[in-house]
């Protein structure tokens, strides 16, 4: 009798598993609780929201007080909430979290607080900016690429600074059986690049869109980087990855004692990525200041890059 009773449990608990939990999901209601605050960790108020509850719902719409909180719950049938938060005078900040648990209906943990920040627009100028993948024109010999006229140098285009000097050595057998090295030098002595881990808010854009620092640092730079990219006689390796982001230095002009006097600034979001198919390409998504200060705030509304594809119409500071 114990044991019928044992596999009768059994049974009911995996018909609720199967047919009811799914279904209790899909009714299941969310509360959070978004904390919103600047970079000094202040409270932002009247901050506006638009959150999705999930994939397949509409959004909520409300504003923060003067705590920098906004409290909101509603139906989610599959536990992920996506947001954006936006406010004058500050960049758009988005929000992501998602619940896996339901108990009575509701998506654990119930009132789950997610921290915002949002970084207030400080001083964005114009710059030159580029996203774009270059064909390189020659290789196993260094070739200079100008940043300002987005093109190689002369003889292999229009451009007339070697803001970056590349090299590229490769093998290329097919698709699958390749070696090749991306080497990048620089034309002055105190010209160089240096990396900036960040993630750019991960698959979900979390956090403010403005990631990057807002000013150049003045020491740091290194003045070489080497990159590889390799598959099948050599083993895999690719040492190019999408939290890499760089600041850079060039145009450096020094006084007679060898000092710094002044250079032009500039940022590359995520990696240097070389591919070797069709003749090889180096995909660059950078952004120079011309001005000769230390200022990474792009203003998107002012590339000095006049005609663009849609594709290169760069939005993000």
């Amino acid at each position: 009798m114990i044991m019928k009773y044992g596999y009768l449990t059994v049974i009911i608990v995996f018909l609720f598993v199967v047919f009811y939990a799914p279904a209790a999901q899909a009714l299941s209601v969310a509360k959070i609780v978004v904390k919103v605050m600047d970079e000094a960790g202040a409270p932002v108020n009247n901050a506006h929201l638009n959150i999705r509850f999930s994939s397949d719902s509409g959004t909520v719409i409300g504003f923060t007080d003067d705590n920098g909180i906004f409290e909101v719950k509603a139906i989610s049938n599959d536990g992920v909430i996506l947001g954006d938060i936006t406010k004058d005078g500050y960049y758009e900040s988005g929000l992501a979290h998602s619940f896996y648990v339901t108990r009575f209906g509701m998506w654990q943990p119930w009132g789950k607080e997610l921290t915002v920040v949002m970084r207030p627009i400080v001083n964005p100028v114009p710059m030159y900016v580029r996203n774009h993948s270059f064909k390189v024109p020659v290789k196993g010999e260094e070739v200079g690429f100008d940043l300002e006229k987005a093109d190689w140098v002369i003889p292999y285009g229009q451009g007339t600074k070697a803001d970056f000097v590349f090299r590229i050595d490769q093998r290329y057998d097919d698709g699958n059986n390749f070696d090749c090295r991306l080497t990048l030098t620089f034309s002055n002595p105190l010209d160089g690049i240096q990396v900036i881990n960040d993630d750019g808010g991960g698959d979900f854009n979390v956090g403010s869109r403005y990631h990057l620092p807002r000013t150049a640092p003045e020491i740091g730079y290194l003045s070489k980087l080497q990159k590889r990219n390799s598959t099948g006689t050599p083993g895999y390796v690719l040492d190019m990855k999408d939290d890499n982001n760089y600041i850079f230095r060039v145009r450096s002009e020094v006084d007679e004692n060898g000092k710094l006097k002044r250079a032009m600034y500039g940022k590359i979001r995520g990696d240097l990525w070389y591919t070797p198919g069709d003749g090889g390409k180096i995909s660059l998504h950078y952004f120079l200041n011309p001005d000769y200060t230390r200022n990474l705030e792009f203003d998107p509304k002012r590339n000095l890059f006049i005609i663009l594809s849609g594709s290169e119409n760069v939005r993000q500071p």
